[in-house]
């Protein structure tokens, strides 16, 4: 057995990746008329990652803030989908500010790219729902 050091741990940052078909979002073959097969990699968060998605969002005076909480939920596909998708080498293909636009693409892709990032990241979708929000505020 071997017992790692500080170093040995911080120079490693390989995360497990997924490739996922993302075919919609693919060129139109002008031979064929068909979409060419197109994929991403789906990664492990980093802990940050991981952290500002389950992360509540407040007012300065710790209040919850409802309105951002709502948006959080509502863009929790396209938010994973970003923090997640990457290219073969594992560099994120998004930006957070690209989250906006990936709310705008079709949902079945984002549910087969989330599907990959719940499964390899251990979350539970339910996590990240409205309604357990609305109960931290209440409480």
């Amino acid at each position: 057995m071997t017992l790692l050091t500080r170093e040995a741990i911080t120079r490693t940052s390989t995360f497990e990746m997924v490739e996922v078909d993302v075919t919609e979002w693919g060129n139109i073959n002008q031979e064929t008329g068909e979409r060419e097969r197109t994929t991403v990699f789906v990664r492990e968060l980093s802990a940050k990652d991981r952290g500002e998605l389950e992360a509540p969002r407040y007012t300065k005076k710790g209040q919850p803030d409802v309105a951002k909480m709502y948006e959080r939920a509502i863009n929790f596909r396209a938010r994973l989908a970003a923090a997640t998708c990457c290219d073969a080498d594992g560099n994120l293909i998004f930006r957070p500010e690209d989250v906006t636009l990936l709310t705008q693409k079709p949902v079945k892709v984002l549910i087969r790219i989330c599907d990959a990032a719940i499964k390899l990241n251990a979350l539970n979708e339910d996590d990240f729902t409205l309604e357990e929000e609305e109960d931290a505020v209440k409480n």
